[in-house]
């Protein structure tokens, strides 16, 4: 949370500071400079809340589940790249959002379960989801300020977002193969107590 808000404060200073001293000879006011700053990134961040919230809400469940192939099989040359860009060094340091859906995938609290697991897998897969979509969304500000105030405002605010939202996803993408292969794990046990219950 820490490392957000100071990326996201150092990002509207240095936008204000560019408003407040390029920005003059394209016509900014220094109201305008502050609101564009502040605005566009409360607006970002409420942006990629409703498109969020569509798709935990609206979306169904069974498009999620561990059971899901295709697009949430993570391939080892995918966790390769993720391990080649220090991701072991900066997961733990990036927010988890969890709390809006009352599900922490920050840590596992009850590992030996499988319907846990398979819960867990579950609000991974849409995490996955909500991310990526949050950085390609986030693409819409550049339409919110006039074009020659792209490099002050546009670019910044789309950049971060990007970067703030992918980087979570890396983590959510970097999980998902341990915790299928923990579900599996779990099943297979349950399974074998299942069978040594019944010769009993």
């Amino acid at each position: 949370m820490i490392m957000y808000i100071v990326v996201i404060g150092l990002t509207d200073i240095l936008m204000i500071a560019a408003g407040l001293i390029w920005g003059r000879s394209a016509g900014m006011s220094t109201l305008y400079v502050f609101l564009a700053a502040i605005g566009g990134t409360i607006g970002v961040i409420a942006w990629d809340g409703l498109w969020a919230f569509i798709i935990r809400r609206a979306f169904p469940e069974k498009w999620f589940s561990y059971e899901k192939k295709g697009y949430f099989d993570v391939p080892k040359k995918e966790c390769k790249f993720y391990e080649k860009i220090g991701i072991k060094k900066w997961k733990d340091h990036v927010l988890e959002l969890g709390m809006f859906t009352a599900f922490d995938k920050k840590s596992i609290s009850d590992p030996d379960n499988p319907v846990y697991m398979e819960r867990f897998i579950l609000e991974n897969n849409y995490g996955e989801v909500i991310h990526l979509q949050n950085a390609i969304v986030g693409i819409a500000m550049i339409f919110c300020f006039p074009w020659n105030y792209f490099w002050y405002f546009s670019f910044p605010i789309v950049f971060v977002n990007a970067v703030l939202s992918l980087m979570p996803y890396a983590i959510l993408r970097y999980n998902t193969p341990r915790l299928q292969r923990r579900r599996i794990i779990l099943v297979e046990k349950a399974a074998k107590k299942a069978a040594a219950s019944e010769k009993e």
